[in-house]
């Protein structure tokens, strides 16, 4: 669990200890929902509406783990930072809604290194192996949210709650 970015020597033993055996969960899907990483689902005559908040089920926790390590992991792995990036300055997502992505991605990763029992490995786009150290020359050449893109996230939310 420790080879997955994000997850360090002080979120993994909490994670551990709240999901106990990975056995439990049949999926992906059914961790990420025991994790209470969902989006509340609110449609009307067939359709569904994108966007919405989390569901406030899952235990809390692990929902502050995840997110502690999401914010983590974008830092340090180019396919989350490109997540990341991606949210905030192509689809115009706020910091807390691309954290929460990172955070499904991250649960999915914990998921197959659990069950494979095998180290996870940070690759690059042509999912060649790479250190650290390459991987945040990546992202800091290619996935670096600029100081603009923030703050037009930050004014737009301050003149809708107005």
């Amino acid at each position: 669990m420790l080879s997955i970015p994000g997850v360090g020597r002080h979120l993994a033993p909490t994670l551990i200890g709240i999901l106990q055996n990975i056995e439990r969960f049949h999926s992906e899907k059914h961790l990420r929902g025991f994790c209470g990483l969902f989006p509340r689902r609110a449609d009307s005559g067939g359709v569904e509406r994108a966007g919405q908040t989390l569901t406030q089920g899952g235990n809390n926790r692990i929902k502050h783990a995840l997110y502690l390590a999401a914010d983590t992991a974008r830092k340090t792995d180019p396919e989350l930072a490109e997540l990341y990036w991606r949210l905030m300055t192509v689809k115009g997502h706020h910091h807390k809604q691309a954290l929460c992505a990172v955070a499904n991605r991250i649960v999915n990763r914990i998921f197959s290194v659990l069950k494979r029992g095998k180290p996870y490995e940070v690759r690059d786009r042509e999912g060649n192996g790479i250190t650290m150290c390459e991987a945040k020359a990546i992202i800091l050449e290619r996935y670096t949210v600029g100081e603009n893109a923030r703050a037009g996230r930050r004014s737009n939310r301050i003149e809708k709650n107005s």
